[in-house]
């Protein structure tokens, strides 16, 4: 299962424009990298927020679907708590809460280089019935 989601991820065209790296996957669980460029800056010289938001769904994505079976995001809301910048190494990781036939939620955490908590986020899917593995 782990070298389909490997596998699905590195032929997603956003996860690979932002150079997402996979560092975990197991059932319910992910951890992903990704590092801090310039092009990932806003106009306050911070990491965008979309770029956090986007690392953390990833993380969710993968642990969401790391059963084989198809799960879609319906919600995820995040709260940024602190600022990332140039040259961070961000990692997110995903952790289920709860798994039922239909739905699941996830919490996600985004940290920097240093352990210092950058985003907090929570997440649900809605699991298809197709398995993909």
């Amino acid at each position: 299962m782990k070298e389909t989601i490997t596998e699905r991820v590195s032929k997603d065209p956003f996860a690979s424009l932002l150079e997402i790296e996979i560092n975990e996957i197991a059932e319910g669980k992910a951890n992903v990298t990704l590092i801090a460029k310039e092009n990932m800056l806003n106009f306050h010289g911070a990491v965008n927020g979309g770029v956090i938001f986007s690392l953390a769904d990833v993380a969710f994505a993968i642990a969401s679907n790391s059963y084989g079976q198809t799960a879609v995001g319906i919600h995820v809301t995040i709260n940024y708590m602190k600022a990332a910048m140039l040259g961070d190494t961000m990692t997110a990781t995903a952790e289920e809460v709860s798994k039922n036939p239909k739905l699941g939620l996830y919490r996600m955490t985004v940290l920097n280089q240093e352990g210092e908590l950058i985003a907090t986020a929570e997440g649900m899917v809605y699991r298809k019935k197709e398995q993909f593995a």
